[in-house]
């Protein structure tokens, strides 16, 4: 069911979540439908009241992040995890992955492994970006109706059958905010050092190039 939410520029998008769930809840859909998974599909954003309803609510059992290696991801997954030690002993749900997109680069997943380090939490699945993703969305598709036999599909359908199977549920160590900075910061002093050794082989290499080759003398 899709909630769906203000014009662009009017009210609040979190109400739409809240009055999704009252709707759920006066026709009593999982009473007569006994649906085997409900999934809750929401922005992480859990300053918001409406967004933070299925986790403050118990609504859920398990939450799971979709978060890449850009630091505002991370930032936004950090603030989840706030909101989930503080809901905790009051009956909200707690988590259970990480699941960390546009995975392309092993950087990427070493700074995604770290932060997961740092907040005790797990990975769940790796998902590489890819144009079958842009394809699928722009018929109004997901991959796997789109593209069922493509290995992006099947990526998704190994991530289902992890989630499906996974039955680790905890409290995540959320990090102050100074703690994402020093965190943060480090990274970017690593990153900037392999461009700067990038850079230097680059250099190397093109002089060793224009050292190796023969010169052309005026008698050939």
């Amino acid at each position: 069911m899709e909630a769906g939410g203000p014009e662009p520029g009017v009210g609040c998008a979190g109400r739409g979540i809240i009055t999704a769930i009252e709707l759920l809840r006066q026709k009593n859909v999982f009473q007569e439908f006994k649906p085997d998974v409900v999934i809750y599909d929401v922005l992480g954003d859990v300053v918001c009241g409406g967004f933070s309803i299925p986790i403050r609510e118990g609504l859920a059992e398990q939450v799971y992040t979709v978060a890449s290696s850009d630091f505002m991801a991370v930032y936004a997954a950090n603030n989840l995890f706030k909101g989930i030690r503080k809901y905790a002993n009051n009956g909200g749900a707690l988590f259970s992955g990480i699941i960390a997109n546009s995975m392309n680069q092993q950087i990427q997943k070493e700074i995604i492994n770290d932060f997961a380090k740092q907040t005790k939490t797990t990975i769940a699945g790796y998902i590489p970006r890819s144009l079958d993703v842009t394809r699928s969305e722009l018929r109004g598709q997901t991959v796997v109706e789109h593209a069922p036999e493509s290995e992006q599909a099947e990526i998704y359908r190994s991530l289902a059958r992890g989630i499906l199977n996974n039955d680790k549920k905890y409290v995540p160590a959320s990090l102050e905010s100074e703690e994402l900075k020093i965190w943060a910061e480090s990274w970017s002093d690593i990153l900037l050092r392999e461009r700067d050794h990038a850079y230097e082989y680059e250099g190397e290499v093109k002089r060793s190039s224009i050292e190796g080759r023969t010169p052309i003398t005026s008698e050939v």
